[in-house]
């Protein structure tokens, strides 16, 4: 049926009479009207009189509601142009604070995505124009959505104004976080230009420190979380918050350093520090430590003596160090506590560092107040800072690029024979003490230095102890302690520990899989699977690299080595043992040259799944080539998320994930 039309009727007249008058014109419903008021106005037969009396047969017969119904119609249209208006103009106001957001945004990704022009004076110039643009941008797009008289009236409106909160948040927050930005890069340039050579300034460090600690402060609160937001906006607000966490995370570790780089350097008093040089080559855990050095420190000032060979200062008896029973039962036969070359046969440096700093004391009758374990890769880092250094008995240059092959094979094979190891003391500890020496006179960059520091701390070539239990705390926290268990028990940790006198870890090379699957029970069956690979030539010379070392070794280049697999504290094996809070399960490697061999470990873990997850945490061994490495993930009763294979080099410690529902 058509719609029914009257043959008069003013603009909207279906609309206005509520919806059962609607419904008779959309059904075609023919209909009629009593004239109303303005009809008799109109009228001029009608005296004042009859109009009022009209008037009130009106009001008698119910037309309040229709009037009611008309001023409620018109009021909400009113609103609805209103709110239109209202919208528009927020929507135009929000786009101009989105311009301006996005030009700040643009700096803050060009900054992110090249951290690297930090560590250059001229890059942080870049920096601090790319802060400044973006604070501006920041600024006047807060400017924009507080002053706004649109957006102001929107918030009162239910779920409008929440999103219009989420607007107005979001961008406060970014103005807040180029604020902190600005803050932060003003007191790092300030450090540097105030620090010269071996001084660092301990007032402009301590600034550092506390603005750091600040920003963490005031950016943390600012991971809000989209709750009701919708749309691109709520994109906008996760994508930030997740950057935000980042950033508070990265800061929180800078001033966990900070704090610990202040008494480091002197700030609470004189500080003495042994360096003991670690020799991959011949590996250990860490490498086998040959050489050694002082590092003293005192108001900001740090100082490193002559390195030498650790047969100058050998113990006759074993230093005072009480072992864990675990630790004595796999490493006791080695002499950990009297023997230089086995102090570092267990994973755990922090004990490691007290029995170095126990038999230093014991051989010299003087105390540290720490222990340095820095091996070549560290000093690949560090030379990358401070240019190439010349050391006595090296006939060249060792830079960055070379000192790996120098100091891990060259010397070798220019001094070969025994005797002759004289005229070729171990010299990590010399390279170290040359670098330092060499900033006295040298320009570097301090936050390029920093940085490569903190490149070898996260491969546990550069790790750290100090007897003080708040400084040892922060140690921990920015991850340099060397503990197997800084980040939690459910740590796996693989080491191949050379047995032979010789250098033989140059040609080593190890792959590893761990093929771990849950029961329904939640148990954890770990399989790790290990290739080691020699790739030592046949009848390699010289023997002081190949040996053989008897009795462990009767060939040359034959490697003969501790296979030492660390796995979650709990973990059940045949042979295991608890040893660094973890458990240590055991085999031994003989493998001739161009040769391989593989080895199967396995091991269980009951009540590995909590709260319904399950995380293993890898950590790497600071070996001169990295572990290619692989874990798959299996559970057969279970609803999994996360990895079910994946592949990387252990380069820094890695940790996965999963979690399960029955």
């Amino acid at each position: 049926m058509d719609p029914y039309k009257h043959r008069r009727s003013r603009l909207g007249h279906q609309y206005r009479k509520g919806w059962t008058h609607y419904r008779q014109h959309r059904t075609g419903i023919k209909h009629g009207h009593r004239r109303t008021s303005q009809h008799t106005k109109l009228d001029p037969q009608r005296t004042p009189v009859d109009t009022v009396r009209h008037a009130k047969r009106v009001l008698r017969g119910g037309r309040p509601a229709e009037l009611a119904r008309q001023i409620a119609l018109g009021t909400l249209l009113a609103l609805g142009i209103a709110f239109l208006v209202l919208a528009v103009w927020g929507f135009i106001t929000v786009w101009q604070a989105r311009d301006e957001l996005r030009g700040a945004q643009s700096e803050a990704t060009a900054l992110a995505h090249d951290r690297t022009q930090l560590f250059t004076a001229g890059g942080r110039a870049r920096a601090a124009s790319q802060i400044g643009a973006m604070h501006r941008g920041a600024s006047s797009a807060a400017s924009l959505v507080d002053g706004s008289i649109p957006l102001k009236a929107l918030s009162w409106i239910p779920f409008v104004g929440q999103q219009v909160h989420g607007v107005t948040s979001l961008v406060n927050d970014f103005n807040t976080t180029s604020t902190q930005a600005g803050t932060l890069l003003a007191s790092l340039r300030q450090l540097i230009s105030a620090s010269h050579g071996t001084t660092i300034s301990l007032n402009a460090l301590n600034q550092l420190n506390q603005r750091v600690h600040t920003s963490v402060v005031a950016l943390r609160p600012l991971n809000r979380g989209s709750g009701l937001l919708i749309g691109p906006l709520a994109t906008a607000r996760d994508n930030f918050d997740k950057e935000i966490t980042q950033v508070t995370a990265l800061l929180s570790t800078g001033g966990h350093l900070l704090d610990y780089a202040l008494p480091f350097l002197g700030a609470d008093g004189p500080r003495t520090y042994f360096v003991a040089g670690e020799n991959n080559a011949e590996m250990r855990d860490q490498g086998a430590v040959l050489s050694w050095a002082v590092l003293t420190a005192n108001h900001g000032y740090f100082h490193m003596t002559k390195s030498h060979s650790v047969g100058t200062i050998r113990i006759r008896h074993p230093a005072p160090v009480r072992l864990p029973p675990g630790t004595l039962a796999a490493f006791a036969q080695l002499e950990p506590t009297q023997v230089w070359q086995s102090v570092n046969a267990t994973a755990d440096f922090p004990l490691s560092a007290q029995v170095m700093a126990a038999m230093y004391h014991q051989r010299t009758h003087r105390a540290v107040d720490g222990v340095i374990g820095i091996d070549p890769i560290s000093l690949q880092h560090i030379l990358e800072a401070t240019g190439g250094v010349f050391v006595s008995g090296v006939p060249a240059q060792v830079t960055s690029h070379n000192v790996l092959y120098v100091l891990m094979h060259g010397l070798y094979l220019l001094y070969p024979k025994g005797y002759e190891q004289g005229r070729r003391h171990d010299e990590v500890a010399a390279v170290a003490s040359a670098a330092v020496a060499k900033m006295k006179h040298h320009p570097y960059d301090l936050a390029y230095l920093v940085d490569q520091l903190a490149k070898a701390v996260r491969g546990r070539h550069l790790l750290v102890w100090s007897r003080f239990h708040v400084s040892e705390a922060a140690v921990t926290s920015f991850g340099a302690s060397g503990s197997l268990v800084a980040n939690g028990p459910s740590a796996v940790h693989l080491a191949i520990e050379s047995a032979v006198a010789a250098k033989l870890d140059w040609y080593v090379h190890t792959a590893v899989i761990y093929n771990v699957s849950v029961d329904a029970h939640g148990t954890a069956l770990i399989k790790t699977t290990v290739v080691v690979d020699n790739t030592a030539p046949k009848g390699c010379k010289p023997h002081y690299v190949c040996g053989p070392s008897r009795p462990n070794s009767t060939v040359p280049g034959q490697y003969v080595a501790r296979l030492d697999l660390w796995l979650p504290a709990g973990a059940v094996s045949p042979g295991g043992l608890p040893e660094s809070g973890l458990t240590l399960v055991r085999q031994t490697v003989d493998v001739l040259p161009k040769h391989r061999q593989t080895i199967v470990l396995e091991a269980d873990v009951p009540h590995a799944v909590r709260n319904g997850h399950y995380t293993l945490w890898f950590i790497p061994q600071s070996s001169l080539t990295p572990q290619l490495s692989k874990v798959t993930f299996s559970a057969p009763n279970w609803s999994v998320s996360g990895p079910a294979s994946t592949v990387w080099t252990a380069k820094n410690i890695t940790s996965y994930t999963w979690t399960l529902n029955h």
